[in-house]
Order: C-alpha cells, then sequence, then structure tokens
C-alpha cells in the first residue's frame, strides 16, 4: 500500500506542479499558491469531516510546525525556480527532500533491505535525469539559487518529517492544522509585497476562467499529494514514501508531453525508466 500511495503522492504533486507553473506565468507564484492553499485547505476540512481528524496537542504542534515548514519550501521553491535554470533547481530541490527522510527514518532505526536501498539510489538518479534537459548551453545555477533549491529542499523533507511524526488515529487534523498555518503565512507575506511594492493584493486576472481553473486544480493536487504521502507513511516506512514521492517531476514531464506536446530528451526517457525500475525493486523487496 505505501508503493501505491506513494506514487499517487508523487503524481499528484508532479499535477499541482504542472498545472501551478502554467498559471503563475499569468499572476505572482505567491497569490498562486496563496489561492491554491485556500481552496487546499477547503478540501482538508471536508475530507476531515468524512475520514475524521483528532486535534490533540501533538497533533497540533506537529501540524503546526509542518505548517511552517510549507510556507518555507513554497517560497523558497518558486524563489529557485525564478531564478533558475529549472532543469537543475526542481531535482536538486526533490532529491534534498528525499534524503532528508531518508537519513531520519534510517537514523531512527528502520532497516532498508537491499533491493530497497539500490531503489533509493535509482531513484536518486531517476530524479536528476528527468529534471536534466540537455543543449547546448548550460546555465549554471547562482549561488542564491543553489540556497534556495537547499531551503525548498528542506522545508518540503521537514514536511515530510513532521507529518510522519504524527499520531495513526489523528485523521487528517494534522494536514488541516498544516493548511491553516502555511496560508496565514503565504497571506502575510503577500500583505508585505503590497504594502511594500504598492501593488494589488491579488490581481484580478487570477479569477479569470481561464486561470482560475489552474489555481484550484493545483490546490487540488497538491491537497491531495499530501493525503496520499499521509497514508503512505502510516502504511509504511517514511523512507520509502518519501523516496517514492519525489519521484513527482515524472508526472510533471509526462503532462507537458501529452498537454503541451513538449519532447523528452533520452535522458528524460531514461530517467523515467530507472524510477520504474526502482518501483519494481520496492515491491519484490
Amino acid at each position: 500500500m505505501t508503493i501505491i500511495f506513494g506514487l499517487l503522492s508523487a503524481f499528484s504533486y508532479g499535477l499541482a506542479d504542472f498545472v501551478g507553473a502554467i498559471a503563475a506565468k499569468k499572476i505572482r507564484a505567491l497569490a498562486v499558491t496563496a489561492i491554491s492553499f485556500s481552496f487546499g485547505l477547503g478540501i482538508a476540512l471536508v475530507l476531515s469531516q468524512i475520514v475524521g481528524a483528532e486535534y490533540s496537542a501533538q497533533t497540533i504542534q506537529t501540524g503546526i510546525w509542518a505548517g511552517i515548514c510549507s510556507a518555507v519550501a513554497i517560497s523558497c521553491l518558486y524563489a529557485a525556480l525564478a531564478l533558475g535554470p529549472i532543469s537543475i533547481a526542481s531535482p536538486l530541490t526533490a532529491v534534498i527532500s528525499a534524503m532528508i527522510p531518508v537519513i531520519f527514518d534510517v537514523a531512527a532505526g528502520q532497516a532498508l533491505s537491499g533491493l530497497a536501498t539500490l531503489a533509493v539510489v535509482l531513484v536518486l538518479v531517476a530524479v536528476v535525469l528527468v529534471g536534466f534537459v540537455p543543449g547546448e548551453k548550460v546555465k549554471l545555477p547562482s549561488p542564491l539559487a543553489l540556497l534556495y533549491s537547499l531551503g525548498a529542499g528542506l522545508g518540503f523533507a521537514g514536511i515530510f518529517v513532521f507529518l510522519d511524526a504524527t499520531a495513526k488515529d489523528s485523521g487528517l487534523a494534522p494536514l488541516v492544522v498544516m493548511r491553516a498555518v502555511g496560508l496565514a503565512l503565504l497571506l502575510l507575506g503577500l500583505s508585505y509585497l503590497a504594502i511594500k511594492s504598492k501593488v494589488r493584493f491579488i490581481e484580478k486576472a487570477a479569477f479569470s476562467k481561464t486561470t482560475l481553473p489552474l489555481i484550484l486544480l493545483a490546490g487540488t493536487g497538491d491537497v491531495l499529494g499530501n493525503v496520499f504521502f499521509l497514508i503512505a507513511t502510516r502504511e509504511g516506512a517514511l523512507a520509502i514514501a518519501a523516496i517514492l514521492t519525489s519521484l513527482y517531476p515524472i508526472g510533471t514531464i509526462l503532462l507537458a508531453w501529452v498537454v503541451l506536446k513538449e519532447r523528452i530528451a533520452a535522458s528524460q526517457t531514461i530517467g523515467i525508466v530507472l524510477g520504474l525500475a526502482a518501483c519494481a525493486l520496492l515491491a519484490l523487496g
């Protein structure tokens, strides 16, 4: 079950990144994130009524920390992608967000089989290959872009670790708290930008017929990715769930290929194959 929900989490995150990136070309990225977080919080609240939610002190505390990590992760991610190049910033973030939970889980006593260890290595290689698009002129990231990528990776890793630390009987309470805290911090950021730069809090274009559906779909994909990850960690090891979730760039690349007719480079194809092979190894292990 961990493999299934881990892959569902990866696809959901990949979908959210794909449609969110398209929306972010029309309005500010922070505005996209704030609206999608608001919609995602609504979905989380509805699902919590169906699945259940137990708001213990420990759950609220870990949810708050996860919310802080989510705000840091999103802010750093968009800053890193803006500085570029995306082909390096995105996989670097994914690798860091996967490796920290693996190290954390192994240090806590989680044993990985030989096949699982091999799968972890294959996934890390796959993520790098999927994010790499070869070209004649390869732009290297600036030290600031690398710093933002590191911050984003650590932020997402924090989300994974804190969500895994929540009680199994807490239902979706951690996710609701995380969403509420993350949204509050994002709104504070938007308020600061609006006051400092004297720009609109959220652009009117955000509510157009072409942009709003993309933002809402991004919010849906993001919150479902969190839900699936939460289930994956409760069904199995944090390390395995985090590694599988880090395959989200594959979903983004495949959607770009199908919807936007973008070319998939040979290195990306190899990365996708390695990712699938790693999933098979995890299933066997």
